[in-house]
């Protein structure tokens, strides 16, 4: 491959990687120099948030007069890191100040009555929300009438029932902040760099925090581009320097990573679910005790109740999905919009579930449980059907709602459920209708190379694009007519695969193949060329250094243009 070299920067890139660069908008030298950078300079002034300023002065008038200030939290990632963050920064300016992490189970998303009166009990004075809170009108309402004043950080889509008071919300209509994507975490941070500017904030505390805002950021799967792409990687380069967080430090350890290499897939798939399952299964706050903490037994406490909390999740989460694709098949042939009643089964699992199955059938899926005399819901799609525009039509049906374009969440009364199944089903029968495509499943890839191209110097050009995720996806590469050797299953099972790809002069690097390996050998066996596309990375082990491919999808050769 030619290669060309990045101003400013000592390492030379190969074209394929300019050229994916390229294909994704990253154009021009200073731009590519700033996407490279390892001290990204790319961030926008807090105060270009609408009604930062506003927020900033009611929350130095609560500190300065001693009121009681409560951070109220979603129960996921992104809340939880949200919630620790301002904990942290507010909490070197006051001592009045606590948090309230809403259950999943028993109260749901979002603000409630009930937990406003029990934060009114405990002499709270001052709701700040984080990740949640700009729709709940009612709510804030009912607050503001028994003297809670109220801030709502959040990041979620609005609807045009939004609360009174203050929002701070970069999705909020009319807002002029340049960048959209932040999480729930990101615009808490905003907060805290606003608050920074008027009273002193030490240092180490805002270094620190940069932390939770990767985590937050990763584990709500935001677009990894423009200041979100600077937060992450400031936060990941902290993490790798030693850690500041000394939570986050032991369930690094605990989860048999090194905190000095840590990437946004290790945070993905070995952190988050942890922090995630507490919340999931019963009682988020362990997330909250654990960034928090300081003392060692502690620490090692809300580890092993994390750790515990996600092995059990684990369990629940199978038993639910096997017996999802028991019904599937039965409600697909009902219609296009899936909606499926698992009772019996932990709701905090049923959100993953939804997930999978959607995977499976390549459909938006909405799995339901039966609670008293309603419904919970939760959902989530494909890229092509906007799941909170399709419900949001439906609004007034919903005791709660909120979401996204990709994952949703409701409460409705059993008797509305039929109903709305029939809906959702009629909308998306006419969506089907104008465009054939809509449930084609897109073999995307970002370039076609030989396996004579594949190196180690192509994988640790690929880790200069991190750091990746939503938008800006590790490279998949397409590797026509690839040549099979030494194939053996993993595990005992045969879902999964190792072997290597060969070029013409013999020369191969390994694959692993992570989901249907069995119906892959039987292609192989039968003599069928094929087509791989994987992401190309380095295997390390100790001191030695390796190419691999993870494979993404194995077709018959000719199905991918």
């Amino acid at each position: 491959m030619k290669e060309s070299t990045i101003q400013g920067q000592q390492k030379e890139i190969p074209n394929v990687i300019l050229q994916i660069l390229e294909s994704r908008g990253i154009v021009g030298e200073k731009e590519r120099a700033e996407f490279f950078s390892i001290r990204p300079k790319l961030v926008h002034d807090p105060f270009l948030l609408t009604n930062m300023k506003a927020g900033v002065d009611l929350l130095i008038r609560a500190i300065d007069s001693g009121k009681r200030i409560v951070i109220y939290g979603d129960y996921d990632v992104d809340g939880i890191t949200s919630t620790a963050l301002l904990m942290k920064v507010i909490g070197s300016l006051t001592d009045n100040i606590t948090y309230y992490i809403p259950s999943r189970i028993d109260e749901g998303y979002g603000l409630h009555k009930e937990a406003i009166d029990k934060i009114r009990e405990d002499g709270g004075e001052l709701i700040v929300t984080v990740d949640c809170g700009s729709v709940s009108q009612k709510e804030i309402e009912y607050a503001h009438s028994i003297g809670i004043e109220t801030l709502v950080t959040d990041h979620h889509n609005m609807s045009e029932t939004k609360a009174e008071g203050i929002i701070i919300n970069p999705r909020m209509t009319g807002d002029r902040y340049p960048f959209k994507g932040l999480a729930g975490v990101g615009v808490a941070y905003k907060l805290a760099l606003a608050l920074a500017r008027k009273k002193h904030i030490p240092q180490e505390i805002m270094s620190e925090i940069l932390e939770l805002v990767a985590i937050g950021t990763i584990a709500d799967i935001m677009p990894l581009l423009d200041e979100n792409r600077s937060i992450v990687k400031y936060g990941l380069k902290y993490i790798r320097l030693g850690c500041r967080n000394k939570g986050l430090r032991r369930l690094i350890d605990l989860s048999g990573l090194d905190y000095k290499t840590m990437r946004t897939s290790d945070i993905s798939y070995g952190i988050a679910p942890k922090i995630n399952a507490a919340g999931r299964l019963g009682d988020a706050s362990l997330g909250v005790r654990l960034f928090l903490a300081d003392d060692a037994d502690e620490i090692q406490f809300c580890c092993n109740e994390l750790i515990e909390a996600n092995q059990d999740r684990r369990k629940l989460q199978e038993d639910a999905y096997n017996t999802g694709r028991t019904l599937i098949d039965d409600e697909i042939s009902k219609g296009d919009f899936i909606v499926l009643e698992i009772n019996n089964s932990h709701e905090g699992v049923l959100g993953i579930v939804a997930g999978k199955l959607r995977e499976d059938v390549n459909r938006p899926v909405v799995v339901i449980s039966k609670n008293g005399g309603n419904y919970k819901g939760t959902g989530r799609s494909i890229p092509t059907v906007d799941l909170f525009k399709m419900l949001d039509k439906y609004s007034d049906e919903f005791i709660s709602f909120g979401g996204h374009c990709a994952a949703c969440g409701f409460t409705i009364a059993a008797e509305g459920i039929e109903s709305l199944k029939k809906n959702l089903n009629a909308d998306i029968a006419e969506m089907y209708e104008s465009d054939k495509t809509l449930f084609d499943l897109e073999y995307t890839y970002d370039a076609d190379i030989c396996a004579e191209d594949v190196d180690l110097k192509l994988a640790r050009a690929t880790e200069l694009l991190e750091p990746c995720g939503k938008e800006n996806e590790l490279p998949v590469f397409l590797i026509r007519k690839a040549k099979i050797i030494g194939w053996r299953f993993l595990k005992g099972e045969k879902k999964y695969a190792k072997f290597q790809v060969i070029s013409e002069k013999g020369e191969g690097f390994d694959c692993l193949l992570f989901r249907d390996a069995q119906n892959v050998y039987d292609m192989i066996e039968a003599g069928q060329e094929i087509d791989i596309l994987g992401n190309i990375e380095v295997n390390r082990w100790r001191d030695t250094e390796m190419t691999q491919m993870i494979v993404q999808s194995v077709l018959p050769s000719g199905e991918i243009e």
